[in-house]
């Protein structure tokens, strides 16, 4: 007597199946390049805004720690210039990767007196992927007879 071959019933994957599975994958795939594009396009934006918040900061300061004339002077070429003045391009820095910032300052008497000026800086850029343009603002107040 010979023994009996027992025949595996267990098939492999039809070609169909392997189709559906390869796009079902395709599509998951797609959509996680999807949010890897977004993900980096928002940590461009965040680090251009750090960098704009960074150099107004820079441009404010250095106006603050001048005397009233000195600041003047700085920004309208005469030391007996009196706010309110806005000066516009007042200064332009290229950041990381080659972006372009400008900033813009206002100085504005606040008050009857006089005695107390508002320094407004805005720093704005342009992003390369959108061209949308952004404005960041630092606004302080300092007295005008005072320097640090």
């Amino acid at each position: 007597m010979r023994p009996e071959l027992k025949r595996n019933r267990q098939r492999g994957f039809t070609l169909m199946e392997l189709l559906i599975a390869m796009v079902v994958t395709v599509f998951g795939l797609m959509g996680i390049m999807a949010l890897h594009i977004s993900l980096t396009q928002g940590t461009d934006t965040v680090n251009r805004t750090q960098e704009a918040v960074s150099i107004g900061a820079q441009v404010a300061e250095s106006l603050r720690g001048q005397r009233g004339t000195d600041m003047a002077k700085t920004l309208t070429g005469s030391s007996t210039a009196l706010p309110p003045y806005s000066v516009s391009n007042f200064t332009t820095k290229l950041g990381r990767n080659g972006v372009s910032y400008t900033v813009d300052v206002q100085v504005t008497a606040m008050g009857a007196s006089s005695n107390l000026w508002r320094i407004r800086v805005v720093t704005n850029w342009t992003d390369d992927a959108s061209n949308q343009t952004h404005a960041l603002p630092i606004e302080l107040i300092r007295t005008a007879q005072e320097a640090l």
